[in-house]
């Protein structure tokens, strides 16, 4: 089944409270090198022109490890996926010849930075009788297999601006370029736009295809073909996900029922990657053409690592051209501004598609920056025309990192939420308020870092958005209004729901998306932690300052408060301990959350000092998981120097109370939580659901049937499963009670009496 990287949150079909119903930086100068649209190089060591400037966000292009041992091999993010959504029908293949089911696919990276090269691979995971996990011996390494793939053969697209009609997706073969791709590619890294070409264009272009007969002399040599990927992480798209109960949408659903699953990658070699799930081969790639203008720099004998398709992935369906379609929208991250759109409806046949359906950069926008979170694909109302709605699907995102940064198209220091519509032609240019809209936040603090991130998306029962929720890096959580017409702005001026500040009043940057659950009595209740590690410089302990999580109830129904909460209105949660205690206890009351004079949330500081300077620097980057009405989070906990390695926690929470919660299933004022872990894990864990237990039925017919969930964090150092939690819930089923109705007879004579014609 495809799932988006953070779901949208639907009302819940059983009325259960907090279940939902489905699934700042280095401080740098402002100048710049504009290397080519949509790509910057900070100066490190430059000084600002002056101290009024709106300070970048340094993004790190390697792992802070590589700086200090730059041989060393650097796991990635790793995705596992359950065995049910790796098959149609939920069947499950064996390992191999005797041994049992897997129960998930992990598919990870390692990076070898220094030979700018990455490995993808596929694994199976299975847990024994204890429940412990074990990643068995992986079945296949992408990239062995794309050095094993003709350059020839690999089908290999970018998107020709100049071409008839605009927009076209073309091979990326230096005869279906267009003259101006061409020219830059026949241009020597660094050399200037009107220079002239060294007449190595079509040679460059081989090589990026994987040609490696000219390795070692006119280009360098390469240790294999994949490139490395820092901040892009693995996503698994399947069939379709059965959200939509139209005519198309089935007949959507019958065509990708059986589609073998993709995994996508976006990768440091200038492409982003398609991979078919069971045997690893390349099914195709894709160069953006935001990207290509610089890309001489990749072959150069010289080159120095630099990110270039690094950036988050989002998946999700949409109706464009009279069909539904799967959509991919990507982000270069670090490695340019902006996105682009493809239609992965058929990744085999990814030319037989609509193939790129857009691409969208600072020069189509200024306000657009480095997004490092992941977009959403969502559907929205427009308007109401002639007593009939009418919708549009949009791929949302924050403007992210850097959209102020002096780079050619400098942009306000504010946030903003970004739709782009995915049904946009290909040869239409980008308009605002009609084929995109831009919803700004009020500007913040100058002097700190600014800038949106991903949304998490509130949704009818029709799948139609209604609300968004994002924050910002100075620490703002936003609400956005779409139940009225676009463009959405009519609303009156946005105010923040919460400002997320530490004991001393310091702003704490929110770089996740929030997770939404209803809350008891209406509303939501949005819960999000708070640090960013984007830098090497916020490694350092000096620059260590205290972060949180957050639970924070909002009711868009109700009248809007005087004023935000503020910390005395949440309850607070107290983590009993030392910083490197292998585990904390978690103190706090217990009290009813939401309106009506009840607490506004509730917050945990997460262990070490409350001055700026001190403690362990602890901090919340990935967003969380809700399962059993449970909250699941990790948080990284930095090394004692740049140098030193970082270990993580692992929190698992009652989603309302905050509180741990006992073997019962109660939030308790003090359990246990925080789980030390020697590793940075930086993503969720995987949750692998047990088989379903019953127990007896009792006389009158009541059945208990439980579940528990393994939490099963991945470590990116070993990449292996390292040891976590479990989640436990009950519910009752069967009967539940018995109660005699002495006259059942009379009643039911009366009522078929009353039906019409006397029917029963």
């Amino acid at each position: 089944m495809m799932r988006s990287p953070n779901d949208i949150a639907r009302p819940p079909s059983r009325g259960a409270p907090g279940i939902p119903h489905r699934r700042g930086g280095r401080i740098m100068p402002r100048l710049a090198l504009v290397l080519a649209p949509g790509l910057i190089l900070f100066c490190a060591a430059c000084l600002p022109m002056d101290g009024a400037s709106t300070p970048p966000v340094a993004i790190d292009d390697a792992p802070a490890a590589t700086a200090c041992d730059p041989g060393r091999i650097v796991q990635g993010p790793a995705l596992a996926v359950p065995a049910a959504q790796l098959q149609p029908y939920g069947s499950v293949a064996a390992t191999d010849a005797g041994v049992a089911p897997a129960d998930a696919a992990v598919f990870r990276m390692a990076n070898d930075l220094s030979a700018a090269s990455g490995t993808l691979t596929r694994a199976p995971l299975v847990r024994g009788e204890d429940g412990a996990a074990t990643l068995l011996a992986p079945q296949w390494d992408a990239a062995a297999v794309l050095a094993a793939t003709p350059p020839a053969a690999r089908r290999i697209y970018t998107l020709d601006p100049g071409a008839r009609p605009p927009g076209a997706t073309v091979p990326f073969e230096w005869a279906r370029l267009s003259a101006a791709q061409r020219a830059a590619l026949d241009r020597p890294p660094g050399a200037a736009e009107e220079a002239h070409g060294d007449g190595l264009g079509a040679d460059r272009i081989a090589w990026l295809r994987g040609e490696r007969a000219l390795e070692g002399g006119t280009f360098r040599r390469r240790a294999g073909l994949l490139g490395d990927a820092v901040h892009s992480a693995p996503l698994y798209v399947g069939a379709g996900a059965n959200a939509h109960g139209d005519a198309a949408y089935a007949a959507f659903q019958a065509r990708t029922l059986r589609r073998p699953g993709a995994v996508y990658l976006g990768a440091n070699d200038g492409m982003l990657h398609a991979f078919d799930a069971d045997t690893g081969a390349e099914l195709f790639a894709y160069v953006p053409a935001m990207l290509v203008p610089a890309l001489s720099e990749l072959p150069a004998p010289g080159y120095t690592h630099r990110a270039w398709v690094d950036g988050p992935l989002g998946a999700g369906e949409a109706f464009i051209r009279d069909a539904w379609r799967s959509v991919l929208v990507a982000a270069p991250g670090a490695g340019a501004q902006g996105l682009f759109a493809l239609d992965v409806t058929d990744p085999a046949g990814f030319d037989t598609g609509l193939g790129a359906l857009w691409e969208f950069t600072q020069r189509d926008d200024a306000a657009i920056g480095n997004v490092m979170q992941p977009a959403q694909v969502g559907r929205l109302k427009l308007r109401t025309r002639d007593g009939v709605p009418q919708y549009r699907h949009f791929a949302l995102a924050g403007n992210g990192l850097n959209s102020y940064a002096a780079d050619g198209a400098q942009g306000a220091p504010h946030g903003s939420l970004f739709l782009l519509a995915l049904d946009k032609p290909a040869a239409e240019r980008w308009r605002l308020d009609t084929n995109y809209y831009r919803l700004d936040t009020p500007p913040g603090d100058p002097m700190l870092p600014s800038g949106l991130g991903a949304p998490a998306l509130v949704a009818d029962d029709n799948g139609v958005v209604r609300h968004a929720y994002a924050g910002d890096l100075q620490g703002n959580l936003w609400r956005f209004d779409f139940t009225r017409n676009a463009p959405w702005r009519t609303n009156p001026a946005l105010q923040p729901v919460f400002s997320a500040r530490d004991a001393a009043g310091r702003p704490q940057p929110i770089t996740q998306p929030p997770k939404i659950v209803y809350a008891e009595g209406g509303g939501y209740l949005v819960l999000f932690g708070t640090g960013s590690l984007y830098g090497r410089a916020e490694r350092d302990p000096a620059r260590f300052a205290p972060q949180s999580y957050y639970a924070i109830h909002d009711d868009p129904a109700a009248p809007p408060p005087a004023a935000p909460p503020g910390r005395a209105d949440l309850l607070e949660r107290r983590l009993e301990g030392r910083a490197g205690d292998a585990d904390f206890a978690v103190a706090g009351r217990l009290a009813p959350i939401g309106a009506g004079g009840r607490a506004r949330g509730w917050f945990l500081d997460f262990a070490g000092g409350t001055d700026a300077g001190t403690g362990s620097g602890e901090r919340s980057i990935a967003a969380g998981a809700i399962v059993d009405g449970k909250l699941v989070f990790t948080t990284v906990v930095p090394g004692a120097d740049a140098c030193a390695d970082s270990a993580s926690r692992l929190y698992v929470l009652d989603t309302l109370a905050g509180l741990p919660v006992d073997g019962g299933g109660t939030a308790s004022a003090r359990g246990v939580t925080g789980l030390l872990m020697p590793e940075p894990v930086q993503g969720v864990p995987l949750l692998l659901p047990g088989a379903r237990q019953r127990t007896p039925r009792a006389p009158a017919g009541r059945v208990d049937v439980g579940r528990t969930t393994a939490i099963v964090p991945f470590g990116p150092a070993s990449g292996m499963p390292l040891a976590g939690a479990s989640s436990s819930a009950t519910w009752p089923a069967g009967r539940l009670a018995w109660r005699e109705v002495a006259n059942w007879h009379q009643l039911h004579r009366a009522a078929a009496a009353l039906s019409p014609r006397g029917q029963r």
